[in-house]
């Protein structure tokens, strides 16, 4: 299918100290530079299953930044809908994590993603309507996600990236005339922050009351649930040995999507998420290059 990603490109900067990290000094450990950002993320993982994909994002005029458009050009990634900024500097986001990437804390610097406001959006919106499916983080602007969510005439599918982003999504729902979103990927954190409930079947209910046809609510090692309004379902984690567990989440909602893109709805989409997860969390980087090996299996 031909479908559009739209939201944040960044370079990951992943830090694992080898011991306790020290208050003096410094503190042995491994430092990756990687080409990020969960709609890049799930743009590479899209194009790797085979599908045309179009990329709708913001780039800085560095060498990280020159770097991503390169490899989106390999890719066969569309970039004629995104833009370089001149004299700017790409969106970074610095994670220290345990030894398998579970991230322990971080910071970022994102100012270049506040380009990916309403106008932005609304000059593009024809474009990308042309697509089969859309998918949006919430990196770009509440006022942007709004108008997304009300003018995104196919089916939209949205990841909300963090709890604090995940706030940019219940604004825009609230201020949408429309309410509709196809298909919603959050983890617990995010889904409580959205609704305040406590338990993922609660939160699910909310979710779908608030016009979200179907809500994937990751959960690591706690496995996965589905909800719609006719159903929900709990999916245990599969065991596997992870070597980095950093993408793994953009890898799940992306075996999802592509499962909706050749007819695999509802509850049948999340064995391709978990198993493209799974697969996902074998690698260093955040997108396993092999991962069209893991849907074969499904």
């Amino acid at each position: 299918m031909n479908i559009t990603v739209i939201g944040e490109s960044n370079i990951d900067i992943a830090v694992k100290p080898h011991s306790e990290l020290s208050a003096k000094g410094c503190t042995p450990g491994s430092i990756a530079f990687h080409h990020g950002g969960v709609a890049r993320n799930i743009a590479h993982n899209l194009c790797l299953l085979g599908h045309k994909v179009q990329l709708v994002s913001v780039f800085g005029d560095d060498t990280f930044a020159q770097e991503m458009i390169e490899e989106c050009a390999q890719l066969g990634i569309d970039l004629s809908l995104s833009l370089q900024f001149e004299d700017a500097k790409s969106p970074v986001f610095l994670s220290f994590n345990d030894e398998v990437g579970n991230m322990q804390s971080a910071v970022s610097d994102i100012k270049l993603n506040s380009q990916m406001d309403l106008d932005w959006i609304r000059e593009r919106i024809d474009a990308i309507n042309r697509s089969d499916m859309v998918v949006a983080d919430t990196l770009i602007s509440i006022d942007a996600l709004t108008f997304l969510i009300d003018h995104c005439l196919v089916p939209l599918y949205i990841d909300t990236v963090s709890p604090k982003r995940a706030l940019f999504l219940s604004e825009a729902l609230n201020r949408s005339w429309k309410k509709s979103v196809s298909a919603l990927k959050c983890n617990l954190a995010e889904a409580q922050s959205m609704t305040g409930a406590e338990e993922p079947q609660e939160a699910a209910k909310f979710l779908n009351s608030k016009g979200v046809e179907e809500v994937f609510l990751t959960m690591g090692e706690g496995g996965v649930c589905y909800g719609s309004k006719k159903e929900f379902r709990h999916f245990p984690a599969i065991e596997v040995e992870a070597v980095n567990v950093t993408g793994s989440g953009d890898a799940f909602f992306s075996g999802v999507i592509h499962a909706h893109a050749i007819g695999h709805n509802g509850l049948n989409a999340v064995d391709y998420g978990l198993k493209a997860a799974c697969h996902n969390v074998k690698s260093e980087a955040p997108v396993n290059p092999t991962l069209r090996d893991s849907i074969l299996e499904v």
